[in-house]
């Protein structure tokens, strides 16, 4: 090689051309043709109640909590229990069936007589529920919540932070509800199941108690309407 000799580049293709832009390494697997999620379009659900135009933030998550054993040879950590949160962040309303009124309703449900709250939650609001489009839901545990928090100006946000009862559900076709129980509101089972749409819809539905519902228990249809069992059939209204 003489002083006036130059370098071609390699490019991988024998010098000729551009470079070849392989997406993937040789063995790697073909990656999955994916759109992140935005939630631009999500639906939220408490004991039947629609507050997707409410929300703010929203999370199912899990809470690992491993247990530490530390000896003398090292500190090692073992699984635990693993807790499951609902955690919402909602817009304060005071208005008629809305953040306040769903809120304390659930509460006080659960003081009453240990009813859990339903919710259910999916991607798109505007799609029904398929593989990629499922229904995660479960029972939560209310606990007290703050009634106003915000600054001047600002709109008022209020956190909860409740307990699951168990794992929740991911569905990703229609359940059918097969149960409900007696509530203020009550709820539907399994966990995960389409809110009948309306009183007719209840036919063929099991009541628990299967006696008739104490007075002001009622389960909410999709039409937003108030259903309560006679002890005998389904009924319009509160018991």
């Amino acid at each position: 090689m003489t002083d006036t000799d130059v370098l071609e580049p390699t490019f991988g293709n024998g010098g000729n051309g551009p470079p070849t832009v392989g997406l993937t390494a040789a063995g790697d697997p073909v990656p999955p043709t994916a759109n992140p999620l935005i939630l631009n379009d999500a639906y939220f659900e408490l004991t039947g109640v629609n507050l997707r135009c409410l929300v703010k933030h929203l999370e199912v998550s899990p809470e690992n909590k491993p247990v530490t054993v530390t000896s003398f040879c090292a500190e090692t950590d073992y699984p635990g229990v693993t807790k499951w949160h609902l955690r919402v962040t909602f817009y304060q309303s005071f208005d008629s069936g809305a953040v306040y009124a769903t809120l304390n309703a659930a509460y006080q449900a659960y003081v009453a007589s240990g009813t859990p709250a339903q919710f259910r939650a999916r991607p798109y609001s505007s799609k029904v529920a398929s593989a990629t489009n499922p229904i995660i839901s479960g029972y939560a545990i209310p606990q007290p919540f703050d009634l106003i928090i915000g600054d001047a100006g600002a709109a008022s946000e209020v956190p909860i932070d409740w307990n699951l009862t168990a794992v929740p559900t991911v569905d990703t076709g229609s359940v059918a509800a097969t149960g409900a129980t007696s509530g203020a509101p009550g709820y539907y089972s399994p966990s995960g199941a389409q809110t009948p749409a309306n009183l007719a819809a209840l036919t063929g539905v099991t009541a628990t108690p299967a006696a008739a519902w104490a007075t002001g228990q009622y389960v909410i249809t999709a039409d937003l309407l108030a259903a309560h069992w006679t002890g005998a059939a389904w009924a319009a209204g509160k018991a």
